[in-house]
């Protein structure tokens, strides 16, 4: 370890700090409100749904909403959105009704949204605003929910990992003050 700060402090970076820092910093890029499920222009709006996880599973799942003017591609933040989810069956349908206040990014509409089960589904996003109407779709795969443990990895791994690198410094702080 000595070493590599050594190499920091002449502002020459081992590979090896190199590689680790490009993982700590690595993530996956993803748009605000998740993966992109479509894009489509419909009447008067340019329609923009995404949807997070990423891919989509069994459970919670978060759907939002970007609608624009088609003409100046301007946010619209005064219309009402319903999202209707139909099974590939037909035999379930979900519908919620998609707001700004449930989303993180007020230009956003989100509506939290519980899938029963895998498979696939009919998206479909109405919008209406005054007299103006569109509706835009498309088919979502489904995976099947993810067990708990693997759901909730990061959370249990982070106390023990913490313990780990408070250990490891505190026995790098030792060695250092010995040598001194």
């Amino acid at each position: 370890m000595r070493v590599t700060v050594q190499a920091l402090q002449q502002g020459r970076p081992s590979r090896r700090t190199m590689v680790a820092l490009a993982l700590l910093v690595a993530t996956p890029a993803l748009s605000d409100g998740g993966a992109i499920q479509v894009r489509q222009a419909a009447g008067p709006f340019v329609v923009t749904v995404f949807s997070a996880p990423m891919p989509l599973r069994a459970g919670a799942v978060d759907l939002s909403v970007l609608v624009q003017t088609h003409s100046g591609d301007q946010p619209v933040l005064d219309a009402e959105v319903l999202v209707t989810l139909t099974s590939s069956g037909g035999t379930v349908t979900i519908n919620a009704a998609a707001t700004r206040q449930q989303a993180t990014n007020k230009l956003l509409y989100a509506a939290p949204v519980n899938l029963p089960f895998a498979g696939s589904w009919d998206l479909r996003v109405t919008i209406r605003r005054g007299s103006q109407v569109a509706e835009v779709g498309c088919p979502v795969t489904v995976a099947a929910a993810l067990p708990p443990l693997l759901l909730h990895w990061p959370y249990l791994a982070f106390p023990p990992l913490t313990i780990l690198v408070f250990t490891l410094h505190q026995w790098l702080r030792s060695r250092s003050s010995k040598a001194s």
